[in-house]
């Protein structure tokens, strides 16, 4: 049985924590920034939503193995009052991404 890795890991407050600097991302990697879910039957990918507030979406996934630092930028909030985190994900250069994007099936000639 595989376990599921840790996205996020508690830690006492009084610890100081040295936070990493885009450079050391920059040249190695390219920033993505979204709404990060995870995805849907596969523990070892995560889904990142650029636009969560726009009608169509496109859907970006990654091998969470290859996203080597994530940041939370801001939150957004919709009408209804749900509130979506928006963080930066820095993917590692030469790692495969998937993209998905909705269109509408038309008939063809």
């Amino acid at each position: 049985m595989v376990a599921e890795p840790k996205l996020l890991e508690a830690l006492p407050l009084h610890e100081i924590i040295r936070c990493a600097s885009a450079g050391n991302y920059q040249g190695r990697s390219t920033a993505y920034d979204g709404a990060a879910r995870r995805h849907p039957y596969d523990s070892s990918r995560i889904l990142l939503v650029p636009s969560p507030m726009d009608h169509l979406h496109l859907i970006l996934e990654f091998q969470i193995a290859d996203i080597l630092h994530a940041e939370q930028l801001h939150s957004v909030a919709a009408e209804t009052g749900e509130s979506l985190q928006i963080m930066r994900l820095w993917v590692r250069h030469g790692s495969v991404g998937v993209r998905m994007e909705p269109f509408r099936v038309e008939a063809r000639s």
